[in-house]
């Protein structure tokens, strides 16, 4: 099975049709545009947008102008439900916008499904679209997860994962460091990690989550 079957078989799963934002990112938005009076005004793009619960998450904060992007065409028909957003079938690694067009871009959850060159060229194209002053908000699964870290290690902490749902994806963890020295390339940024374990497992699931601004 190839990488775009792969995302597309695991969106057509009813397990995978999220529908609840997650309360960090909804925490740090709350804070980030707090001091934002025209939220209307903003341009916000969701990449990786999934099942599209995040879509209606940047609406409920007051902005208009949001795109989700994904390369899964069952995830945009899934995000079809929130009829304000303009859907785009895409890579991220090419984004389809101009320089500096974008204030807001949303990597929740998608960023660490790639290898590691692929990485770099991504936050390149996320830089490259936001406006000075722009915002980025994201995760990385952090090299302390143990959950998704079942297959094959192919290079240095990249995985072809055995986890059941996305089993055959590249799955790539990074360390502090490695974190850092991507980040290193906006104007600032701060960075924390969330853990959790499931009920039923000893296995723990390990996010690094972080705000840059460009």
């Amino acid at each position: 099975m190839t990488s775009d079957q792969m995302w597309n078989h695991h969106y057509e799963r009813p397990k995978s049709r999220l529908s609840y934002p997650d309360e960090n990112l909804v925490r740090i938005l709350s804070k980030s545009l707090s001091e934002t009076e025209n939220k209307k005004l903003l341009t916000a793009v969701d990449i990786g947008c999934g099942s599209g619960r995040h879509l209606s998450l940047l609406s409920d904060f007051g902005i208009e102008k949001i795109i989700g992007l994904d390369y899964s065409m069952p995830s945009l028909q899934l995000s079809r439900k929130h009829p304000h957003s303009l859907l785009i079938n895409c890579d991220s690694e090419k984004l389809p916008f101009g320089s500096m067009k974008i204030d807001l871009a949303l990597c929740w959850g998608s960023l660490h499904y790639s290898d590691k060159v692929s990485f770099g060229k991504k936050i390149a194209e996320i830089l490259r679209i936001l406006k000075n002053g722009g915002i980025l908000l994201g995760t990385l699964r952090s090299n302390r997860d143990t959950f998704m870290r079942i297959g094959k290690e192919i290079s240095d902490d990249v995985w072809v994962t055995d986890l059941d749902d996305i089993k055959g994806s590249v799955v790539s963890f990074y360390d502090e460091n490695e974190l850092c020295s991507a980040l290193n390339k906006f104007s600032f940024f701060k960075y924390g990690l969330m853990e959790r374990t499931p009920l039923d497992s000893k296995k723990i699931i390990s996010h690094w989550y972080f705000l840059a601004k460009k």
